[in-house]
């Protein structure tokens, strides 16, 4: 069985990440046309905008997209408003902007909707033409997300006119004596002939045949491109970032590391670093009588899931960076895309596996002396739902103590060594509960906000771990010589502490 406590820290951390890569959520707002012909009813917080000519009947935008809708003058049959928008895909074309093919959707009205995508200077549009009422309309979108853009087909339609009053109402509402004005029809009279017969309706220009529709001389002009919410947050963990650097450059002056003095006969204190770049997990130890001992545990899920996150956006990179530089993707060579693709779906394969590992897999060490002879080997015991257990064994494979992470803790973690008999030899906690909530908002924060932890033993305290003043994983473990422990077993304690709940970049863990 998994954790629980694992399996709801995972989710949190998921969602709080989705939540902050997502634009905010709003209501819905209603849009309505200046000529009261049509209204869309679209997701999220919209304001009229100013419109740059008295053809066009709506201007909308919100935080990070924007509508604009034309009038045509004259009516388009659907033929000619595709004719337009080959025409358009042509002019794109010509200034390296691709827009790959012509979409038709129906709308709530049940008349189609013809346009095309296209991605110009980093931004996306959706440029077409619908017919309502009689009269034909141009359509430019820019930056509408998927849900957005899915509502203008979905709600797209005339506004409900005022019903006239019927008859008996008018006449009780006319003055006594008055004569009650005919019903007036909604509808506008066919045309008359010269001779006062009906006219017969105009006949369809079908397209190539007499008078060449008519093509824009010119694309609307794009918009400036705003701060998008995930470039919003990319500067406020730069900010952050930042500030915490500036604090610890200025803060480091006033720190004075106090050395503890070492007691003749013992190993405390024990100073411990990480190593980085290095496939596992590695840990350098130094007693005080200058030994020097090694840690290694396994960390397969994480180098998955960050090798594939890594690649995700490396390639993203790259495919928006050609973009940026007008390079036509259609034009783009076979043998350049098909690589891109292919290491697209290698990444997104790590992420899902590594993702699923990191759940199930079992946390394990090894603690080496300075020859690499194995001293000790801690190793998952079970799963639980609550607390979790591990086994710390000898090298003969003997276990002598085990290592609980005590579960359904919501502030300060802890954790306890204990005898094979369960009596309780060390109990490890995190010393502050303020340290500990701020950690779950901003993770670690460049070291500022790392985890020192209390030790103890019998109900009184013994001893701590405490991190040094630096941005790396440093710190030091110091248990008074009068505490009946193997020190070896208070080292493997530690150190698996900090394998198992480790202090990361990113908020929302355990």
């Amino acid at each position: 069985m998994v954790p629980i406590s694992r399996c709801l820290n995972t989710l949190a951390f998921a969602a709080a990440f989705g939540l902050l890569l997502s634009p905010p959520s709003a209501v819905a707002a209603v849009l309505r046309s200046s000529d009261r012909a049509f209204s869309l009813d679209l997701p999220g917080e919209w304001v009229a905008g100013e419109a740059d000519s008295a053809a066009v009947v709506l201007q909308a935008e919100n935080d990070h997209a924007e509508i604009t809708v034309r009038a045509l003058p004259a009516p388009l049959a659907e033929t000619q408003q595709k004719t337009r928008l080959r025409a358009t895909q042509a002019k794109l074309k010509k200034k390296g902007v691709a827009a790959k093919k012509i979409y038709s959707i129906a709308t709530a009205s049940g008349l189609r909707f013809s346009f095309i995508e296209f991605v110009s200077e980093g931004r996306r549009y959706q440029s077409g033409y619908f017919n309502l009422g009689g009269r034909t309309y141009s359509l430019l979108a820019a930056d509408l997300s998927a849900k957005e853009f899915k509502a203008i087909p979905a709600s797209l339609g005339p506004l409900a006119a005022e019903e006239p009053a019927a008859p008996a109402a008018q006449a009780a509402a006319a003055p006594a004596g008055e004569p009650v004005p005919p019903a007036v029809s909604q509808l506008s009279a066919p045309p008359e002939a010269a001779d006062g017969a009906l006219a017969a309706p105009p006949a369809e220009t079908p397209p190539g045949e007499g008078t060449a529709p008519e093509v824009p001389a010119e694309l609307p002009a794009l918009p400036e491109r705003n701060m998008g919410s995930s470039l919003m947050l990319v500067l406020i963990a730069l900010g952050l970032s930042a500030a915490a650097l500036g604090y610890r450059a200025v803060a480091k002056k006033d720190q004075e590391t106090v050395e503890t003095p070492p007691v003749p006969g013992s190993l405390f204190p024990l100073h411990i670093e990480k190593r980085y770049l290095s496939f596992n997990t590695v840990f350098d130890i130094k007693d005080a009588a200058g030994q020097e001992y090694k840690a290694v545990s396994p960390r397969v899920p994480t180098l998955m899931l960050g090798t594939g996150l890594v690649l995700y956006f490396l390639l993203k990179a790259t495919v928006q960076g050609m973009l940026f530089a007008g390079v036509d993707l259609e034009t783009v060579p076979m043998a350049v895309l098909q690589p891109i693709s292919s290491l697209l779906s290698l990444s997104n394969l790590l992420i899902m596996v590594g993702a699923v590992l990191f759940v199930f897999f079992r946390k394990k060490m090894k603690l080496y002396d300075a020859s690499g002879k194995l001293l000790l080997d801690v190793c998952q015991k079970r799963f639980s739902f609550g607390s979790l257990y591990f086994m710390i064994r000898d090298a003969a494979g003997v276990e002598g103590a085990r290592l609980k992470r005590v579960g359904f803790v919501l502030i300060r973690r802890r954790w306890q060594l204990l005898d094979l008999e369960g009596n309780v030899l060390l109990d490890i906690q995190e010393d502050s509960a303020g340290r500990a909530i701020a950690r779950k908002f901003f993770g670690h924060l460049w070291g500022l906000l790392r985890t020192n932890y209390v030790v103890s033993a019998g109900g009184a305290e013994v001893g701590a771990i405490k991190r040094e003043w630096s941005v790396w994983n440093r710190y030091n473990l110091d248990i008074a010589p009068l505490t009946k422990v193997n020190p070896e077993l208070a080292l493997a304690a530690a150190l698996f502490v900090d394998i198992a709940d480790p202090d990361r970049w990113h908020p929302w863990h355990g």
